[in-house]
């Protein structure tokens, strides 16, 4: 069914094939219906980086750039950056416990793996003699109804 053009289908085959596409996505893990029990900020570089999720030019790179930052600051001693997962994780687990979505009835958001990627790379980038951020600001542009508002 994920093989045809949902342009092609009726309505009643469009929403059948939504349905689908919906479940390869939450199987492959790019869909979340519950808080991740982990830092997804690597997983989801690695994906886009490997072509499992797709992307445009600027969010590859940005992957891109965060593995090749992650494998310099392993190798490199005067690289003065390094990814702090605890800090990383931390705003993420307070938005998924502390947050609630304004519409709906939902008791807490559950961030996607791409919004763990921006609240990650903001938060874990750190310099590792002060601990001090790297990232002070960041310039996000998401489309309309794609979850803006679970992003920091």
């Amino acid at each position: 069914m994920l093989d045809k053009n949902p342009l092609d289908l009726d309505y009643q085959g469009v929403v059948e094939w939504v349905n689908k596409y919906k479940e390869r996505e939450r199987s492959l893990g790019h869909i979340l219906d519950k808080p991740a029990p982990a830092l997804l900020t690597t997983f989801y570089a690695q994906m886009v980086a490997e072509g499992s999720i797709v992307s445009n030019e600027w969010v590859r790179r940005a992957c891109e750039r965060h593995l090749k930052d992650l494998k310099r600051s392993e190798e490199d001693p005067d690289y003065p950056w390094v990814f702090d997962e605890e800090k990383a994780w931390r705003p993420i687990r307070f938005i998924e416990k502390k947050c609630h979505p304004t519409k709906g009835n939902f008791k807490h958001l559950v961030m996607q793996p791409w919004q763990h990627f921006i609240v990650g790379s903001m938060f874990g980038w750190v310099n590792k003699d002060t601990g001090m951020r790297r990232f002070r600001e960041s310039l996000i542009f998401v489309g309309r109804k794609n979850g803006k508002r679970f992003a920091v």
